[in-house]
């Protein structure tokens, strides 16, 4: 057998068998990535050698078998996450697959370089990408991921000589000298520099991860060039708006009286020349705009969807529906930086430049549009500060109406049924009555703010011809200064016209950035502990110790002073009255919800120094209502694991007895299964959440209730499936009213208000429950 891998061994190096490789296995994450060892257990024992390839090649080690026959490379499912983990551990992060990509939007389950940046964020490094030489990488800078033209991605270590660079092949951890003057190594290569977020070097600090920079700042970086060509732009087109004036200027002051044509078509092309420049700046500005806003919506969106999926649950809200309203105010401030809101600041700001032309016109005429655009500005301000009440108003009414939507819609059925469709209709037409009277309101102001500005351009306008009359009689100025004049005031009020809609979107933006500024520092349950322990859950002990649960907003405990332990491969059931703690003790084993006293271990690891991730792939939990989406049966499964394969998918469906009823349909795994299921009965979703659960084999499994919406027959077969897929190794927790589940256990505890009252062997426990049960009878 032979064992050729990237580093020194230890005992502690991680094996990756030859089999597991090639099917895609995920590289083991208790272990370093320089250790692991790379195993083919079907070759004889064999040796290495190291040969020198040609020009397009690199020098590597490679196995071979005695008989000189080369061994096949192993290949390693997702080469970019395997540099990653070797960069990281490197630098002394400890990092996982999980906890790496965990809720990224993976292409074939792949890390890309796209997703990078965003990985990487998470355990406080950074990425720097660089289109350079290999012969110019700073051995400084080592080790990094280098990418070829030809797509091959290697891991630049260390340089072994002038122009050899040793290297590590993530694809299949082999190591290789690769020559810089050589080949395609010796071309612009893409270099990946793996650095501390803000200068954080060595051990992980947990303040510059758990703090990183702004969210918003972090929508708008890699943009301001491309705001700043949009002002540039904006610049460049009011310098341009003073051609037309100066133009009329001309002609009728210079080229009328003296009839000089010549002049006249000189005049003519150079505007033509700068209508030109003014033409293309404006659609440049415009699509720049554009590509702008699709960049900054795309990370706005996807920074505020990844909170909002990670937020800790004791955070959220009570109302879904406000919840979703607040979370679609990024559409405002996306808006904000992608409208020409922009533009038009620069706008109000080139009015005092127009000012200056005027006043260089007509001299003291310039007065009359002056005080003209004071009173507009003025009155606008006014306006503007009385609706932004108005404004904060709709944004809470609109939150209130989408609130009684989503609530009635999400439970449309129990509506119809208990037929309370008069009171949400009541509900609603409240809602939209007071929301139709705060943008009457809104409107209103809108309106009243336009209606000032045009009465007052008018009279400034009526102003500039009265006093141009008066300065004209007096030789002071000409006509076609008046004109001119005449066509730039105009540029001084049309900017304030806007001002008033401008106040308004800026106080809808600000109230849209609060409110999504609480959202985004909402606790992130990934980063609300300083640190996790990134290790899989070896056995899965359970230990319960003196804890205490409420509730958030809430005084009463639901469990009080519980303290158990549970041996790895232990079956035990959980049975109590409704709302004894049964369920509760399952959300608690998951961390949905932090203890409010107390502590729970796995493995005699607080479940608080797990990464949720980690936690949630080795502790299974089926609720008693479990949620289905949108799509297929199969999509709904592999929920869990998307790179499951079909052979592991047909054989969870036959042990939890999702075959039985996919089989006789027409549509088999891709009968659609409705929104939240509703295409199938209480049974079926259980049995497709339970198989979701199972897909990932998990260490511990908490069923709640598994079995309450299954008729007896489909309830047996499941305890038969379930007694012969369960494992020596599974640790189970069942929490069931059911007594017929209990013969898969061989310990019970029991619940009373909170309280453990009973915990011991199956048959001891049952025979105390009747015994006090004839009592009471008695």
């Amino acid at each position: 057998m032979t064992r050729k891998r990237a580093g020194k061994s230890s005992p502690n190096d991680d094996v990756i068998e030859d089999g597991d490789a090639q099917k895609g296995a995920n590289i083991p994450s208790s272990g370093k990535p320089d250790g692991l060892l790379i195993r083919n257990d079907d070759v004889g024992k064999g040796r290495t050698a190291r040969t020198k390839a040609g020009e397009n090649s690199a020098e590597s080690e490679m196995p071979f078998n005695d008989d000189g026959t080369r061994i096949a490379p192993i290949v390693i499912h997702d080469p970019l996450f395997f540099a990653v983990q070797y960069l990281a551990r490197r630098r002394g992060h400890s990092v996982s697959r999980d906890v790496l990509v965990a809720g990224l939007p993976l292409e074939n389950g792949l890390l890309t370089l796209a997703l990078l940046p965003r990985a990487l964020e998470r355990i406080g490094l950074s990425v720097q990408n660089h289109q350079m030489a290999l012969r110019d990488l700073d051995e400084f800078d080592m080790p990094a991921i280098v990418i070829s033209e030809s797509g091959r991605l290697l891991v630049a270590m260390a340089r072994s000589g002038k122009h050899l660079i040793n290297c590590l092949d993530p694809s299949t951890n082999l190591e290789m000298e690769i020559a810089t003057n050589q080949g395609e190594w010796k071309l612009s290569q893409l270099v990946l520099l793996i650095k501390p977020i803000d200068g954080v070097a060595g051990e992980l600090d947990s303040e510059k991860v758990t703090k990183p920079r702004h969210w918003l700042r972090g929508a708008l970086s890699g943009h301001r060039k491309s705001l700043a060509y949009v002002m540039l732009a904006a610049v460049f087109i009011n310098v341009f708006a003073v051609a037309m004036p100066i133009f009329t200027l001309n002609v009728y002051d210079r080229v009328l009286p003296n009839k000089a044509i010549s002049t006249l078509w000189v005049l003519a092309i150079g505007l033509m020349i700068v209508f030109l420049f003014d033409f293309l700046l404006k659609i440049a500005r415009s699509a720049i705009i554009d590509y702008t806003g699709r960049r900054i919506d795309f990370r706005l969106s996807s920074a505020l969807f990844d909170r909002v999926i990670n937020t800790a649950i004791s955070a959220r809200p009570e109302s879904t529906g406000a919840f979703i309203n607040r979370i679609t105010q990024y559409e405002v401030l996306r808006d904000f930086f992608t409208s020409h809101t922009i533009v038009m600041f620069i706008d109000i700001l080139f009015m005092g430049v127009f000012v200056y032309v005027i006043a260089s016109l007509i001299g003291w005429v310039v007065l009359f549009p002056v005080f003209a655009a004071l009173i507009a500005i003025t009155a606008t301000l006014i306006i503007g500060m009385r609706s932004s009440a108005a404004v904060k108003s709709a944004l809470q009414e609109s939150s209130s109406r989408n609130a009684i939507l989503v609530e009635a819609l999400s439970a449309i059925q129990t509506v119809k049924a208990a037929r309370a469709e008069g009171q949400f209709q009541e509900k609603w037409e409240a809602t939209i009555l007071a929301s139709s009277d705060t943008q009457s309101k809104i409107k209103w102001y809108q309106s009243l703010a336009a209606q000032i500005t045009t009465v007052v351009s008018q009279i400034s306008s009526v102003g500039i011809i009265i006093g141009g009359t008066y300065a004209f009689s007096e030789g002071d100025i000409t006509m076609g200064a008046i004109i001119a004049s005449m066509m730039l005031s105009a540029r001084i009020i049309a900017p304030i016209a806007q001002i008033s809609a401008a106040l308004l979107r800026t106080r809808a933006t600000i109230e849209a950035y609060k409110t999504l500024d609480i959202i985004m520092n909402l606790p992130d349950e990934r980063k609300v502990r300083s640190s996790f322990v990134t290790r899989e859950i070896a056995a899965g002990n359970i230990e319960f110790k003196k804890v205490r649960f409420a509730y958030p907003d809430t005084e009463h405990y639901v469990l009080d002073q519980i303290s158990f332990s549970i041996k790895a491969g232990e079956k035990v059931g959980i049975i109590g009255r409704i709302g004894s703690g049964k369920t509760t003790l399952g959300r608690l084993l998951v961390n949905f919800y932090e203890t409010s006293e107390g502590e729970i271990l796995i493995d005699g690891v607080s479940i608080k120094q797990y990464h949720p991730a980690e936690l949630r792939r080795q502790v299974g939990l089926v609720l008693q209502d479990p949620e289905l989406f949108i799509g297929t049966v199969k999509e709904n499964i592999l929920l869990s694991d998307p790179e499951a394969s079909d052979a592991r998918l047909l054989d969870i469906a036959r042990q939890t007895g999702v075959e039985e009823f996919v089989s006789r349909h027409p549509l088999g795994f891709d009968m659609p299964v409705g929104e939240r299921g509703a295409f199938l009965s209480g049974g079926q979703r259980q049995t497709i959440a339970l198989a979701r659960t199972m897909l990932t084999n998990p260490k511990i499994l908490f069923l709640d209730e598994p079995s309450s919406s299954m008729d007896l027959a489909t309830e047996r077969e499941l305890i038969g499936n379930l007694s012969k897929s369960l494992s020596p190794a599974h640790t189970v927790l069942i929490a069931t009213h059911r007594f017929s589940l209990l013969q898969l256990v061989s310990r019970i505890i029991v619940l009373d208000n909170g309280h453990i009252v009973a915990d011991g062997p199956r048959e001891k426990v049952l025979a105390q429950l009747r015994s006090s049960s004839g009592e009471a009878g008695s």
